[in-house]
């Protein structure tokens, strides 16, 4: 069923239009320093992500293979 009260507008008693507020200067450089936080944070993690993957990677590839042998010789 349709709004039957029309769609909402947002006017003071004398009839403006109420204006959202503009950022400040300061709410700006603060978003835009936490943006440059959060980007520094997730760089960082990938970096170490990184270097544990290629540093544990080698040593699964070990740890298989060497499972891998002690199988085929117990099968005989």
């Amino acid at each position: 069923m349709a709004n039957s009260n029309g769609p909402v507008i947002d006017m003071t008693p004398e009839g403006d239009f109420i204006e959202p507020p503009k950022p400040t200067l300061g709410a700006i450089l603060l978003r835009l320093a936490m943006f440059g936080l959060f980007l520094c944070i997730a760089g960082v993690m990938f970096w170490v992500m990184f270097w544990a993957a290629i540093f544990v990677v080698p040593i699964l590839v070990l740890l298989g293979l060497a499972g891998f042998m002690l199988t085929k010789l117990q099968g005989r």
